[in-house]
């Protein structure tokens, strides 16, 4: 009786041993180097992807050199590619980053800002109202349920319904100011990378309420878009109604914004070199000036998706 009674207080205690080792592993932070140690300590990458799957935080980067490291370690194709997968993932390889961010570090994921319809002359309200509407109704006859972010957008009222380019003469960006904040001489000087996935991408796949990853599937190098400077409208007092409009006396047209002289200033040129078939570098040949910036798909009238959920990646420049 002594001995089962020691045995089953061993078995509890070997339990505790393991959940405690298991959950102390899932808040280790798994890197570059973690993952050569536990190659050189003779871990299987069947075991070295459970831990990375296991991490609650990892900071994984890949390149030619670190795939020679890796294959001087042991790792084997399974692993590598494995690991290739998930630097994509978690290096935000999906839309626009800056890449020579200041201080360095990891390049910095552009966010994407939905277009509003401009007050002025317009019932957001309604027009929201009515895109979701017949959202819902096209939904309902093809047997789609909106999600994500066609929902989203539905509920917080930015279905821009654009059909001309004179309603995309109406659209802002809420906010005086971007969330991306550059400054210093990575900031005037900034360099991006486009990432567009293929088709057959796994996170891209055409579904008919993903009208986001719809429209940047069918985008295929930066030409398609446009840089502009943006007309900024401080907040008021109350640190409300502030926005980023199109500037004035620029014409828009499916080949994009064209202006005068004067409003040609605000279409900033840019330069790109192709990396690879699906990503690209994105420079500029001058220094750019304070102020606020959006990257606007210029072919957005040809994308019904674009023309319900006009978006930009959008930055400031201090």
């Amino acid at each position: 009786m002594k001995i089962k009674t020691n045995i089953k207080r061993f078995m509890m205690t070997l339990s505790l041993a393991i959940m405690t080792l298991a959950a102390s592993a899932q808040n280790e932070a798994i890197n570059n180097e973690t993952i050569l140690t536990l190659l050189k300590e003779g871990f299987s990458s069947e075991e070295i992807i459970g831990a990375i799957e296991n991490s609650t935080e990892r900071t994984i980067q890949y390149s030619i050199d670190y795939m020679r490291q890796l294959k001087a370690a042991g790792a084997d194709a399974a692993l590598t590619t494995y690991i290739q997968k998930i630097a994509k993932q978690d290096f935000g390889y999906e839309g626009i980053l800056w890449w020579n961010p200041t201080n360095g570090g990891k390049p910095k994921k552009m966010y994407r800002t939905q277009f509003e319809k401009e007050s002025k002359g317009f019932n957001l309200g309604t027009i929201a109202a009515m895109g979701a509407g017949a959202l819902l109704v096209g939904s309902a006859v093809s047997g789609n349920k909106p999600s994500g972010g066609v929902a989203a957008a539905a509920t917080a009222g930015t279905i821009a319904m654009m059909s001309t380019g004179k309603d995309i003469q109406k659209l802002m960006l809420p906010g005086a100011t971007s969330k991306l904040q550059m400054e210093g001489e990575n900031g005037r000087h900034p360099v991006f990378r486009f990432y567009f996935p293929k088709r057959d991408a796994e996170s891209f796949q055409q579904a008919a309420d993903n009208w986001y990853q719809i429209v940047m599937s069918n985008i295929q190098n930066p030409n398609e878009f446009q840089c502009i400077k943006m007309q900024v409208k401080e907040p008021k007092k109350n640190g409300k109604g502030g926005r980023r409009l199109f500037p004035e006396k620029m014409s828009y047209s499916v080949l994009g914004f064209e202006g005068t002289n004067a409003s040609n200033r605000n279409i900033i040129d840019f330069e790109i070199n192709e990396i690879n078939n699906n990503t690209f570098e994105v420079t500029f040949p001058k220094e750019l000036e304070p102020g606020e910036y959006c990257f606007f798909y210029k072919g957005g009238l040809g994308s019904d998706s674009f023309k319900e959920h006009p978006f930009g990646f959008d930055f400031t420049v201090k």
